[in-house]
């Protein structure tokens, strides 16, 4: 399920700094050595120049073609009628909220009535009117986005559409500065090779020359995990797929407040000794990546909304999946105990 590491360093001829002294004359020019790639050096913008990895002028990724049409452009349509806070009358009420959302429904019900009148909360004034409210957020996806198949042998896998999950992240509006589009280079002048974000690999280099130009990628990372529920469900354990996407840049998306993974599919776990168990993961994750694998490369793309207000011909590929040792025994069928990546004696 997962893709091959990076392919081999490419080399790539890097320019003085602008304002730095002129290049000696030597025959041979300063190039990034492939084998001293800078694997945890963070990019000086003082000294680092991006170089971006294209054939021609007309086959930069990330073009935008028109602009946004969902929920950046609201605002527009509606003009002073759209209210950004709603369901909620104002920005107060809403940051309110927010505050109440992580506490029980009776201390909730406790706070508002012994200081109601003090927060001069207009929107609620109860825990079950906040919780209708907040079910009404014109965000994320939803509980109807969920979808349930029977099919399988040991329960119901439940499961989101994919392209949704990857529509919401790439038109969600706090990423807006933090979302990347176009693949480039990195390089410092002592000639090393710097890896920081995910458009900066090879990988993202080489995909964006098989693809029309103009395309914008969007690489879908995904981590399973096997979870324990509560103490009350006796050996029960549900098998939890999360997804997000190489665009967001990594500072955010490792931060959980951020909210950048979303949970795409659930589904009970086979029985302790249960045959198959592989199988009726793999069965499940094909299941819910089936939209991927079954997307054209050689096509049009999909005209998805960006949070920077534009549209873009977007193409989600499956560029990475974040596993512990567990699951990358289930993930390549190999016996624990084996080496999921290589042949060993």
């Amino acid at each position: 399920m997962a893709i091959d590491e990076l392919s081999q360093l490419i080399h790539l001829p890097i320019d003085n700094v602008p304002g730095g002294p002129p290049p000696e004359d030597t025959p041979d020019e300063d190039t990034i050595d492939p084998h001293k790639p800078d694997l945890t050096c963070t990019p000086d913008p003082t000294k680092t120049r991006d170089h971006r990895q294209v054939v021609g002028v007309e086959n930069t990724g990330g073009k935008a073609y028109g602009n946004a049409t969902g929920l950046y452009n609201k605002h527009r349509k509606y003009s002073e009628q759209w209210n950004p806070w709603h369901p909620f009358h104002s920005a107060h009420d809403f940051q309110q909220a927010q505050s109440f959302s992580q506490q029980t429904k009776t201390w909730i019900d406790q706070h508002l009535r012994r200081g109601l009148h003090n927060f001069n909360i207009e929107s609620f004034q109860s825990a079950d009117i906040l919780r209708k409210l907040l079910s009404r957020l014109d965000f994320g996806l939803g509980n109807d986005s969920w979808i349930e198949d029977d099919s399988h042998i040991f329960g119901t896998l439940y499961y989101r559409d994919i392209f949704k999950c990857i529509q919401f992240f790439l038109a969600h509006l706090p990423l807006q500065e933090h979302l990347d589009v176009e693949p480039v280079r990195l390089g410092e002048p002592v000639s090393r090779r710097i890896y920081s974000e995910t458009n900066t690999g090879d990988w993202w280099c080489d995909m964006q020359d098989q693809l029309p130009a103009g395309a914008t990628i969007v690489p879908g990372i995904c981590t399973s995990v096997k979870t324990y529920l509560t103490n009350f469900s006796g050996d029960q354990h549900p098998w939890l797929l999360y997804l997000t996407i190489g665009n967001i840049q990594k500072d955010i998306r490792r931060t959980p407040k951020k909210r950048a993974w979303n949970l795409v599919r659930l589904i009970p776990c086979p029985p302790q000794g249960a045959k198959y168990t592989d199988k009726i993961w793999h069965s499940a994750v094909g299941t819910v990546l089936s939209p991927l694998r079954n997307l054209d490369i050689t096509g049009p793309g999909l005209k998805w909304d960006c949070a920077d207000g534009f549209q873009r011909q977007s193409y989600p590929l499956l560029a990475a999946w974040v596993r512990d040792y567990p699951e990358q025994v289930l993930v390549a069928q190999v016996s624990y105990g084996s080496c999921p990546m290589s042949e060993i004696p």
